[in-house]
């Protein structure tokens, strides 16, 4: 759909949206009113940034003030019929309501983006994600379903990575459903545990989530598996599928629109910024099409780059890449330093370091003075006198793309636990130290 179409028909949904929040949302009336905003104040997209933002400990304090959904919850209770949320591994679950519709409109979500990251009717996978509140679990389980891919249910938690590799030989499924972290950490598992090869075990396709993939990093993981990977996004507090990348990469198609109206910001004054290519600044989420629990410039703290050149694909929605969050930002002696891009350097030297990496942090970020120490897992196969040099080349490597010089101490490989689901891209020394 053309630009300008699809901004109107937007401008026209959240006129009609923010109407039917201040009717039904006391949480969002008293937000509006402390701005001296009405419904009426809102005719288009053009008005969007006249809304107040609203943060995720904005909904928590909501919800312990409210109970159950909170003071946003806007459908009534008889009409809500799945209720799910944050895991809570940064604070106090944040629960998300659903109703027909909105499921509806979640399992229509997921079909846009796995449709563009390759998905067809008649793949399979094994989804071994967290199945209670975690929208990974059931609400992809159910979307999957819905658009005729088949899924069976394998909880990694309550399943056991034995049990779960049992169940793809059985199955064979299609596609690899993971993080990028967990597909590395099953490569290990097969190649160490059941001496087979991971291409071996039959997947096509990577469909992975949770993390950006650096171009190595996917290289790796296609080379590795015997697969086409791709990455795709979603959050669970606004719509738990919103992007992913098509055959043409160059980021990922946004694939939200009359559904999610997304907005790009600059993380530090707020104003708002041109959806345009090279454009980066944190990724806002307003919902246009939400009856449980809608938000209004809902800020997920991911920082994003904007592709929005045309794509080869045909689709129009712009592009962008995540490239960290402004709550994991880290100032390094006045330098803006995302772990993401830091983990992107090390992964290049691959097969020379493993990719894996940790940001050793002594004091609470974000603000710090002194050289940032990362340890560096080196590849195997390196010899001892091969350290220095390689500890040298990684530390100018940062220090021209990044604008920092780190302190690089490199450790064997395999040393630093690997993640079975998200990058852990910090070492805390300081919550260790005695009180």
């Amino acid at each position: 759909m053309a630009k300008d179409k699809a901004d109107a028909l937007e401008g026209e949904l959240l006129s009609r949206e923010v109407a039917y929040i201040y009717e039904n949302s006391p949480f969002y009336r008293r937000k509006m009113q402390d701005c001296n905003i009405s419904p009426e104040d809102i005719k288009g997209l053009e008005d969007l940034p006249k809304l107040p933002f609203t943060t995720k400990d904005d909904l928590r304090e909501s919800q312990l003030e409210f109970g159950g959904l909170g003071g946003h919850q806007c459908a009534p209770k008889e009409k809500i019929v799945r209720v799910q949320g944050t895991s809570g591994t940064t604070g106090r679950p944040l629960y998300v309501g659903l109703t027909a519709r909105d499921a509806d409109n979640w399992k229509e979500l997921f079909a846009r983006h796995a449709w563009t990251g390759g998905l067809r009717p008649g793949d399979s996978f094994i989804n071994p994600a967290n199945f209670t509140l975690f929208v990974g679990g059931l609400s992809e389980s159910i979307s999957a379903e819905a658009m005729g891919v088949c899924v069976t249910p394998a909880p990694l938690g309550s399943t056991g990575v034995e049990k779960l590799m049992e169940i793809v030989k059985e199955f064979r499924p299609t596609v690899l459903f993971s993080t990028p972290s967990a597909a590395a950490f099953l490569a290990q598992f097969v190649r160490e545990s059941l001496k087979k090869d991971p291409r071996d075990m039959g997947f096509k396709k990577g469909f992975l989530a949770g993390e950006a993939i650096a171009e190595k990093d996917r290289a790796v993981i296609e080379e590795t598996w015997g697969i086409v990977a791709r990455n795709f996004y979603g959050l669970a507090d606004v719509a738990a599928d919103l992007a992913s990348e098509c055959d043409y990469l160059g980021g990922m198609h946004f694939c939200g629109r009359l559904l999610v109206k997304a907005e790009l910001i600059d993380p530090v004054t707020l104003e708002p910024l041109e959806i345009e290519s090279g454009a980066e600044g944190e990724i806002v989420y307003t919902t246009i099409g939400r009856e449980a629990t809608p938000v209004l410039r809902y800020r997920c703290r991911d920082m994003v780059r904007i592709n929005a050149e045309p794509c080869p694909c045909g689709r129009t929605s712009f592009r962008f890449s995540v490239i960290g969050r402004s709550d994991d930002m880290l100032k390094v002696k006045g330098v803006n330093v995302y772990p993401s891009a830091v983990k992107d350097v090390i992964s290049s030297f691959s097969p020379r370091t493993t990719g894996e990496m940790r940001i050793v942090l002594y004091e609470p970020g974000p603000a710090i003075g002194t050289n940032l120490e990362i340890k560096v897992e080196y590849g195997q196969g390196i010899k001892g006198d091969e350290l220095e040099p390689l500890s040298e080349q990684i530390k100018m490597t940062v220090k021209n793309k990044l604008v920092f010089t780190p302190i690089i101490k490199m450790v064997p490989p395999d040393s630093l636990e690997k993640s079975t689901y998200k990058i852990d891209y910090f070492e805390k020394v300081y919550e260790k130290k005695p009180s």
